[in-house]
């Protein structure tokens, strides 16, 4: 009986220890990321190119600051403006192939797929899920779903970047010049913009209802509130071709033809005409809110506020966007430490810190906890948060996206300038679909 019990005894510690090495197997290249779970990211130095200035720059920089401080590992972070986001891409490339690359790099999921091709940045997932270094289930369930929407890239089938915060189209309105109209609530359909836009115009007077900035975001915003789509499941073509990108464009020359509406001549011109109550609505990113407020106070003074886009759906839905942390290809030591200070900085603490200083959303919901007074002192801040609850849309994340991009603002111009929609929306179709042939990941 004893020799039985030995025997099922050393059986059981055999299936155990063949059920161990089988966990221990690992399902990631370990030329480029070593063995993680025993990897010692000590004492290493990383550079993080990013693109912040003025007052962000030194939050950013003062959180560097804390985590060199107080990180356990003695991972020293060496934070550099890089300029802004294009000439921080096109230093990315340009270092390239010398390998003199940051550890760490911030860029838009375009971008981040260039790169890619490149063979410059490192897939995420398996820090993500790693045992020692990656998120509990917790953690995980507190991430708002575009931290892991945002960043796949189905091109390349994996997770390439990851939010430090994100942003979101919303549309401005002056509340009391609506009021003044007989309205009591900002459009809900794209019919009522309109009805509201007409109504506040009078080009001799030099007033608009809406007031364009031509922005392929915003053209991307009105086409998924008509239920259309940039591309396709599988991001192998476009598709904003279709009906309702028709129907964006003709809605578009509708409001110019008809006096409605106006174009940006200069940047950031549609908030300063906004703040001196020349034009009804703006469409614009919720970063730029304390813009706003600035603009109104220093303008009219006027009670404004912000809402959802109108939609012809049954609830809106948001176009979250923004640029995220993308780790170079180095030494599996350099990329562990600076994925370690991706993870510190989306911290729920982290997270909220750096919402405060530069009114970006956080990327967990347990940090609304400790952004109570903030809310109270930034009731539009608090409004577009409760935003993040609706149906989230998210823009391409393929390397043809930046040239495409270029191909639809000249749709745009051409169309509020008198052009044929139609004609326009098929050429730029046409342009954007050879793009994502040419820089197809096949």
């Amino acid at each position: 009986m004893k020799r039985r019990r030995l025997l099922t005894g050393l059986i059981t510690l055999m299936i155990m220890g063949l059920i161990l090495a089988g966990c221990k197997s690992l399902p990631y290249n370990t030329e480029i990321y070593g063995d993680l779970e025993d990897l010692d990211p000590s004492g290493q130095a990383i550079t993080y190119w990013y693109q912040h200035s003025g007052d962000r720059e030194e939050a950013l920089q003062a959180m560097i600051r804390d985590f060199n401080a107080t990180n356990e590992w003695g991972i020293t972070v060496r934070g550099e403006r890089a300029g802004s986001y294009g000439e921080i891409y096109n230093k990315v490339i340009t270092v390239i192939p010398v390998g003199e690359v940051p550890e760490i790099t911030v860029c838009y999921q375009n971008q981040a797929a260039m790169y890619v091709t490149q063979g410059a940045i490192i897939e995420l997932t398996p820090y993500i899920e790693s045992v020692k270094w990656g998120f509990t289930d917790e953690e995980n369930e507190d991430f708002f779903p575009f931290v892991s929407l945002g960043d796949y890239l189905p091109e390349f089938d994996g997770r390439y970047g990851f939010p430090p915060h994100r942003s979101m189209e919303v549309l401005y309105y002056n509340e009391d010049w609506l009021r003044e109209l007989g309205y009591n609530h900002p459009p809900r359909t794209w019919d009522e913009f309109k009805e509201m836009a007409c109504a506040a115009s009078d080009p001799e007077a030099g007033t608009y209802g809406y007031e364009l900035s031509i922005d392929v975001s915003t053209f991307a915003d009105m086409l998924y509130n008509r239920g259309g789509s940039m591309v396709n499941e599988d991001a192998t073509a476009y598709t904003f071709g279709d009906q309702a990108g028709l129907e964006v464009l003709t809605f578009l020359k509708e409001l110019f033809d008809e006096g409605c509406a106006i174009m940006e001549t200069e940047g950031y011109g549609d908030q300063v005409d906004f703040g001196e109550g020349r034009v009804l609505f703006t469409i614009s990113s919720s970063s730029g809110l304390p813009r706003y407020q600035e603009a109104v106070s220093d303008g009219e003074d006027f009670s404004w506020s912000i809402s959802t886009m109108p939609t012809t759906l049954e609830t809106p839905r948001v176009n979250i966007y923004g640029a995220s942390l993308s780790i170079l290809r180095t030494t599996p030591e350099k990329q562990l430490a600076a994925w370690l200070f991706i993870k510190w900085v989306t911290e729920a603490e982290q997270s909220a810190r750096w919402s405060r200083a530069s009114n970006y959303f956080p990327v967990r919901r347990s940090a609304a906890d400790e952004l109570a007074d903030y809310f109270a002192e930034n009731p539009q801040y608090e409004k577009a948060f409760g935003f993040l609850s609706h149906d989230m849309a998210i823009e391409p994340g393929v390397a043809s996206y930046q040239e495409c991009r270029g191909s639809i603002g000249e749709m745009l111009t051409a169309v509020v300038s008198g052009a044929d929609p139609a004609t326009w929306l098929a050429d730029a179709l046409d342009e954007c679909n050879i793009l994502m042939e040419e820089f197809s990941a096949d």
